[in-house]
């Protein structure tokens, strides 16, 4: 828990307290990522290991939580990158990273990178939205994006060596803020999700 910002998170009863059924697909947008991941329901995706996918492929997974349950306008979490990432510095994103070998499944996966980037606990699994793919000089990229709530009182911390800062973005601040093409589509049909589990 070194080099660990503690930054004050609202208490306000997350967006999804109540599981909502996993009725929502991946949306079509994006031929490449979806194409690439095995076509069958949610919840056994969700299930299958590192070993399961595709090993030609970099697989991430992002992680949107949102809070403001009680009004139209709801917030969603995000972190500003680290100005020395040789990647996308100081560009804002969701919480995620990489699956590793090592977790037991994507939901694992998802778990472990939200606990070390905000220190928050994962409580449900509320649906999922658009992948995005990329390509980089040696590999095919592909992240694969839940809406999930956390367990309630729990303060954000940040890793300085990933993120300089957090913020609750409600969905038109999220226009001004520097950030990849590719998660700003994220963060669009994350707020779209929100607005129909609402």
């Amino acid at each position: 828990m070194q080099n660990l910002r503690v930054v004050k998170v609202s208490q306000e009863k997350p967006l999804f307290q109540a599981i909502i059924p996993y009725h929502l697909s991946l949306i079509q947008n994006d031929a490449m990522a979806v194409n690439a991941f095995p076509n069958f329901p949610y919840e056994q995706r969700l299930h299958l290991s590192p070993q399961e996918l595709d090993p030609t492929k970099c697989w991430v997974i992002g992680a949107a939580i949102f809070q403001n349950t009680n009004s139209q306008d709801p917030s969603l979490l995000l972190l500003k990158r680290a100005p020395h990432e040789k990647a996308f510095a100081n560009a804002w994103e969701l919480p995620g990273g990489h699956v590793e070998l090592t977790d037991k499944t994507i939901a694992d996966a998802v778990k472990r990178e939200v606990r070390e980037e905000t220190s928050q606990v994962v409580a449900e699994f509320v649906g999922e939205i658009e992948p995005i793919a990329w390509e980089s000089r040696t590999k095919s990229n592909f992240q694969l994006n839940y809406v999930v709530t956390v367990r309630l009182g729990d303060e954000v911390k940040l890793n300085p060596d990933e993120h300089t800062a957090c913020m609750w973005a409600r969905k038109e601040q999220t226009v001004s803020l520097f950030m990849t093409s590719e998660m700003r589509k994220v963060v669009r049909n994350a707020f779209k999700f929100a607005a129909q589990a609402a």
